[in-house]
């Protein structure tokens, strides 16, 4: 599986900075780094510091995912669903 922190505000992905800009703020916690299990999801909020996410609840059974996204709404700039089907 990949591996992930955050530190210094940032997320990295297998050592990588990712580039984010539709979150509200960096990140004021540092997390990891983790190896996401396969079979499991790490799900981190956009909103990072006032998100109860990952970071605080752990990894995430891909079976629990029962849905998908059909719509944007969130940053305003992308909202429809445009490229999503």
């Amino acid at each position: 599986g990949d591996e992930v922190e955050v530190k210094e505000g940032h997320l990295f992905v297998n050592g990588v900075k990712q580039d984010e800009p539709f979150t509200n703020e960096d990140a004021a916690y540092e997390f990891g780094p983790v190896v996401v299990p396969e079979g499991e999801l790490l799900v981190l909020g956009d909103n990072r510091n006032h998100s109860l996410d990952g970071h605080i609840w752990g990894f995430l059974p891909k079976e629990n995912v029962i849905g998908r996204a059909v719509f944007i709404y969130w940053p305003p700039w992308r909202v429809g669903n445009d490229g999503m089907f």
